[in-house]
């Protein structure tokens, strides 16, 4: 049976539909002010442990038919890399491997596509991130996607392309898939691609090890601060991250070659995009 989107979250904890109030004010400038300062902000305990045991059960049957991704590429991989070194962080290539559930794959009654559409939510986003205005993606298969780390699978360095990254953490892994990251590097006035080669190298002290447990809300600046997930180990059950995607405009939809990508996956080496 259906449930409404607001019984899917702690409300108790988390006022996210009462930001008007003091509580909720009080939330939104403690978020804002991690993104600030460490380019994260969590949530945790966002969901009742029983609505992410039933979120999971039904992703489970789509595990086997994900559509799999497993190619090298380069961290800036919307950007034009050529014209570098070839030893130079722009021209590095990294293994990034795992699976994608795509918005269409899950049934039309699925617990997380009322959550997701539910305008209380955005709304809440909207605060946070500090747009004048925000809209649920209407892509039909990645304005919601499950990202799914299995034994081998890790997701290598790298850049996103929008500047802010929302998700919601379903499941860990026994060992491994653990998210690093280095907040603001790089930083408004300077690339720092020496330390950005010491982040790939792994010989950079400014890399932090975050435990994020499950059923944790996460708001981040991915487009400023280089991040991966480390290669999950032997584990009884994979890595499961559910992305939201949003835009200041209505109705986005990604382009085809970005819908191509991700559910006909070629498995090519990807060198970066070209300027046009």
């Amino acid at each position: 049976m259906p449930i409404g989107p607001s019984s899917l979250v702690d409300l108790d904890r988390y006022p996210i539909n009462r930001l008007d109030t003091p509580d909720g004010m009080a939330l939104v400038e403690r978020l804002r002010n991690d993104l600030e300062n460490k380019a994260l902000a969590f949530l945790p305990g966002f969901l009742p442990p029983d609505v992410l045991e039933r979120g999971i059960a039904e992703f489970a049957p789509l595990i086997p038919d994900a559509h799999r991704h497993d190619r090298m590429r380069r961290p800036w991989g919307w950007m034009d890399n050529r014209g570098f070194p070839d030893d130079h962080p722009r021209r590095a290539m990294h293994r990034t491997r795992g699976g994608m559930i795509t918005r269409d794959m899950p049934p039309a009654d699925n617990l997380w596509q009322p959550l997701f559409a539910w305008p209380d939510l955005t709304e809440f986003v909207r605060w946070v991130l500090g747009f004048e205005t925000l809209h649920c993606s209407a892509d039909p298969y990645l304005a919601l996607e499950i990202h799914i780390e299995g034994e081998g699978d890790g997701f290598a360095w790298h850049y996103d392309t929008n500047d802010d990254f929302v998700s919601l953490l379903l499941q860990f892994p026994d060992e491994g898939g653990h998210f690093q990251y280095v907040p603001f590097l790089p930083n408004e006035d300077d690339e720092h691609f020496d330390e950005v080669a010491r982040v790939f190298d792994g010989n950079s002290s400014r890399i932090e090890q975050l435990q994020i447990e499950p059923e944790t809300f996460t708001l981040f600046r991915g487009r400023r601060s280089v991040h991966r997930v480390t290669t999950v180990g032997t584990t009884r059950q994979p890595r499961l991250i559910a992305l939201f995607s949003y835009d200041r405009g209505p109705m986005m939809v990604f382009p085809e070659r970005t819908h191509q990508a991700a559910i006909k996956p070629d498995n090519a080496p990807h060198y970066g995009t070209p300027a046009s």
